[in-house]
């Protein structure tokens, strides 16, 4: 049971399948991401730089104690990025190295309850802008963990990670691939009952059992309805890799917050019980009201359009996520904009929106106690053609209809 043979097989036949929110702009990636991306750098403390992206620094450059240029690994060391636009780094970064792209890291760890199944999850920035923008924070690490008995051959509970808690399920409760597909009407392969969902909570990537609105530490939602395109590549790493072993930061402080610590630094590391003495109950409370909000292409840009009169009071920050199938190798774009004391109006970006091509863009609003509200999406087809004129017609509708309400103060 705790061969590495039988360890292996089961981590890829119980492989969790990640669903993230509309508003996702970061996705599980490959954690050489951190390392190759240009300008990040590996620096003490002090402030001095030991190694750079490019020159040295890689994955196999870290080590628990020396690194591969002879140096020794000292306490607080850690790679930061060398910019604040972590939008464009991380595009860019995504389009130069798309074998980096969707990666879950699976290992196993024997205890005296049975064998675990651990699946961690790194991505490039924390991008919390819930709650204050408390916690915002380049580098992220997260985490789920299946018990399998010792003489069982499948899981008998799931522990999802949730920032500084975690909550835990019976496996016959854990929704499952198979379930999804068949909700959809989807054909159901050889293997999808045994993979469970992890839904990722929107910016903090924290790993939910459903999509919805979820107190925790300060608040999350996620709807589960954005995924990568492509199946998420399963990476053993039994034996452990050395780097898994550095003991540093992965992030700066950039954001005003410190990157997370390495995973092997991680109680549940060689301890995976160590979780659940952080375990609790998930209360359920209502999502936030959603106020009405549009968005169009106009003259090839993204116009937004909003009424937050029907909120108690007006909302402290839009979001926009805009997305384009056709722009495969380029992740969703997230905006934010402060409209503290607005109650209704439209908003002309800048944000290209290109006629030849099709877009999914998703809004949603932080109020101002921090809590986000649900992602409302919005589709566009190409605007060329017949079809697109009469989008463009139709678009142009509901502007007039959005003029008049704001000339009538947004009272029906």
């Amino acid at each position: 049971m705790n061969a590495h043979a039988d360890a292996s097989a089961l981590l890829r036949r119980f492989q969790p399948c990640l669903r993230y929110d509309s508003l996702e702009g970061y996705f599980a990636d490959s954690a050489e991401e951190w390392t190759v991306n240009p300008g990040n750098r590996l620096r003490r403390s002090d402030g001095t730089v030991v190694a750079t992206a490019g020159e040295q620094l890689s994955l196999s450059f870290l080590d628990a104690g020396r690194y591969a240029s002879g140096d020794t690994v000292q306490p607080g060391d850690f790679i930061e990025s060398a910019a604040a636009d972590y939008s464009r780094q991380y595009a860019q970064l995504r389009a130069a190295h798309p074998e980096l792209r969707n990666v879950i890291y699976g290992r196993s760890v024997a205890s005296h309850t049975g064998l675990w199944l651990q699946y961690w999850f790194f991505y490039f920035l924390n991008d919390y802008q819930l709650a204050w923008g408390i916690d915002v924070h380049e580098g992220d690490w997260e985490m789920v963990q299946l018990r399998v008995p010792a003489d069982g051959s499948e899981p008998e509970t799931a522990v999802y990670a949730q920032h500084t808690f975690c909550e835990v399920r019976p496996w016959p409760d854990v929704r499952r691939l198979a379930g999804e597909k068949q909700a959809a009407g989807q054909p159901v392969d050889a293997g999808d009952a045994d993979r469970p969902l992890v839904y990722a909570g929107r910016g903090s990537h924290a790993s939910f059992f459903e999509p919805g609105y979820h107190p925790t530490d300060f608040y999350d939602v996620t709807d589960g309805r954005r995924r990568s395109p492509t199946e998420a590549r399963l990476e053993l790493v039994e034996p452990e890799p050395t780097w898994l072993k550095w003991p540093g930061h992965w992030g700066g402080r950039r954001t005003g917050y410190a990157g997370p610590s390495a995973p092997s630094k991680h109680p549940q590391w060689t301890d995976p019980e160590a979780l659940l003495r952080d375990a609790r109950v998930q209360s359920r409370e209502p999502a936030p009201h959603a106020p009405r909000l549009w968005a169009r292409r106009r003259r090839a840009k993204l116009l937004l359009e909003f009424d937050f009169s029907t909120m108690s009071e007006p909302p402290g920050r839009l979001v926009a996520t805009v997305n384009s199938a056709d722009e495969k190798s380029t992740p969703p774009f997230v905006y934010r904009f402060a409209l503290k004391t607005i109650l209704l109006g439209s908003l002309q970006t800048s944000i290209p929106l290109e006629p030849a091509k099709h877009y999914d863009v998703s809004l949603a609003v932080i109020d101002v106690h921090g809590r986000p509200t649900a992602a409302q999406v919005v589709l566009f087809g190409p605007s060329t053609g017949l079809r697109g004129l009469i989008g463009r017609v139709g678009a142009a509708f509901g502007r007039l209809v959005h003029l008049v309400r704001l000339a009538l103060g947004a009272r029906e």
